[in-house]
């Protein structure tokens, strides 16, 4: 966790919560984004219409994303979801072509 915590400080916002709060496309682009990247920083902005605490907020996106929360700083928390191990496809195999 300590690890991932380092990494998070490091890392700029990838997601920002405005205007329309946290909506379903909201939600499959931090599912998108940690499918592909692991960790994801999410900053919410003064508009977003969300009353919750940030903390809440958090949560609310961890659940609804299975992931865990690594940090919460101000209006930003860090998410983080480990990959899932890809079944690699078999391997066509390539036919000799004659003339």
């Amino acid at each position: 966790m300590k690890e991932l915590k380092q990494r998070s400080v490091e890392k700029e916002p990838t997601v920002w919560i405005g205007k329309s709060g946290v909506t379903d496309a909201l939600l499959g682009q931090v599912d998108r984004q940690l499918d592909a990247n692991e960790i994801v920083k999410v900053k919410v902005h003064k508009t977003s219409p969300e009353d919750a605490e940030i903390a809440e907020l958090a949560n609310k996106i961890g659940e609804k994303t299975t992931s865990e929360i690594v940090d919460v700083r101000g209006r930003t928390f860090t998410i983080y979801r480990q990959k899932k191990a890809r079944k690699s496809a078999p391997k066509a195999r390539r036919r000799a072509v004659s003339a």
